[in-house]
C-alpha cells in the first residue's frame, strides 16, 4: 500500500479549500489545512487534519520559518493547493489604492509567496504538485469586479510560467480556473464592498454586474462536492490522463472560455493585414 500524500491548502475555513481539506482526508491521505485564522478550522480538524495558521499576506521570511515548522510534521510536501483569496466589488475607477493592493497581496502576491516558501521542500525531493485556483474571470474581464478578475489573470499568467520553470524539477503545476460555484465566495464578508461610491455610475454596468452577483449569491450553478472531485481525480491521476495545465471546471467556465478564444480569433484574423504590415520588408 503506497505511503499517504501530504497536501498543503490555503484558504480552508470554506468553500473549495474545506471540501478539499475533507475529501482528501476520506481518500486516506494527510492535510495541513490552513487559514490565517486557525480557529475558523475546527471541522476540519476533528476530521483528521492537521491546522496550521497561515496568512498569505505575511512577509515571505515569515512564511519560510512557518513553511519549516510545517514541513516537520511529515518530512515532505507532495501537494499544495494555493486557494485563499476573496473579491473586491467596485467600478476600477471607484476603488483606492489601498483596495487594490489588498486584492492583489492575498490573491497574487500570497500565492506567490506561498509557493516561494514551500516549493523549495520540492524540489529538493524532485517531485510534488502545485495546483493554483484561478478562474472563468481570468479570461474576460467584467465591469464592477475588474480588481478580482486582473488578479485572476496574473494567477493564471504566473501559473503558466511556473509549469514551465518547475518541469525540470519533476514538479507539476496546474491552474484550476472554476466556473461559479455554490459557496460562501459571493458572501458579504468574501465580497468587499467598495469604501468610494462614485454617483454617477448608478446605473452602468458596474452597477448591473454588482447587482448580478448579489442575486447570483448561493444560486450558482456549480456543485463544490462534483468540482472537488474533479479536481482531485485530475491531480492525482485517478483521471487517467497526464495533469493539464490548464483545468476549467463548470459548463458555464467552459462556454465563457470557448467564446472568448472564438472572439480572440476571429479578432485576430479581422486585424491580420494590418498586424502584419508593421514588420520590416525583409521579414518573410
Amino acid at each position: 500500500m503506497a505511503s499517504p500524500k501530504i497536501w498543503f491548502i490555503t484558504g480552508c475555513s470554506s468553500g473549495f479549500g474545506e471540501e478539499l481539506a475533507l475529501s482528501i482526508l476520506k481518500r486516506g491521505d494527510k492535510v495541513i489545512a490552513t487559514a490565517r485564522n486557525p480557529g475558523k478550522l475546527e471541522s476540519i480538524k476533528a476530521a483528521g487534519a492537521d491546522t496550521f495558521a497561515w496568512d498569505v499576506t505575511a512577509p515571505l521570511d515569515e512564511l519560510k520559518k512557518a513553511a519549516a515548522e510545517a514541513h516537520k510534521l511529515y518530512g515532505r510536501f507532495d501537494y499544495l493547493i494555493n486557494n485563499a483569496g476573496y473579491s473586491q466589488v467596485g467600478g476600477l475607477e471607484e476603488l483606492s489604492p489601498e483596495e487594490t493592493q489588498a486584492q492583489f497581496a492575498t490573491n497574487v502576491f500570497g500565492l506567490l509567496n506561498t509557493t516561494r516558501a514551500i516549493v523549495p521542500y520540492m524540489r529538493e525531493q524532485r517531485s510534488g504538485v502545485v495546483a493554483n485556483f484561478s478562474s472563468v474571470g481570468a479570461w474576460r474581464g467584467f465591469a464592477g469586479v475588474g480588481l478580482y478578475c486582473a488578479s485572476k489573470w496574473a494567477v493564471s499568467g504566473l501559473s503558466e510560467t511556473l509549469y514551465y520553470e518547475l518541469a525540470d524539477f519533476n514538479i507539476k503545476v496546474c491552474t484550476i480556473e472554476p466556473g461559479y460555484f455554490r459557496s460562501k465566495f459571493l458572501n458579504p464578508g468574501n465580497s468587499l464592498k467598495k469604501s468610494n461610491v462614485i454617483p454617477d455610475y448608478e446605473g452602468t454596468a458596474v452597477r448591473k454586474n454588482e447587482k448580478l452577483m448579489e442575486q447570483y449569491d448561493n444560486n450558482q450553478p456549480g456543485d463544490i462536492k462534483k468540482g472537488v472531485k474533479v479536481i482531485l481525480d485530475v491531480l492525482t491521476g485517478d483521471s487517467g490522463k497526464e495533469i493539464p495545465m490548464r483545468l476549467v471546471i463548470g459548463k458555464d467556465a467552459y462556454g465563457m472560455i470557448k467564446a472568448k478564444c472564438e472572439e480572440t480569433v476571429q479578432g485576430l484574423d479581422e486585424w491580420k493585414d494590418l498586424t502584419f504590415s508593421t514588420d520590416h520588408d525583409d521579414v518573410q
